[in-house]
């Protein structure tokens, strides 16, 4: 089991085939990521170093998933994958 906060981005392709219940990995690009942020209603802001990327309640009053990278496409796939499957993964799964 590994932490979301600590995939690689090599290692994002398979963890996010998993949180999409693909049979096949996705080529992760901003045409996919437009597509998740506006899905799952993700935030994506800059803090200084790292983009980070958040999916916050319908109330606003704090954040169902928060993930940061200093990419932005990495921040918001560890943002969906920990939507979908929690704060960990199990990356041996389907491998």
């Amino acid at each position: 089991m590994i932490q979301i906060s600590q995939l690689t981005t090599e290692q994002l392709p398979h963890a996010l085939m998993l949180a999409m219940r693909h049979k096949t990995t996705p080529t992760i690009d901003w045409e996919l990521c437009g597509n998740i942020l506006e899905h799952e209603k993700i935030s994506l802001v800059f803090f200084g170093t790292h983009w980070v990327a958040m999916e916050i309640n319908p109330f606003g009053n704090h954040t169902k998933a928060t993930q940061k990278s200093v990419s932005a496409l990495d921040a918001v796939i560890k943002c969906y994958i920990q939507i979908k499957l929690g704060d960990v993964i199990d990356l041996k799964i389907n491998k």
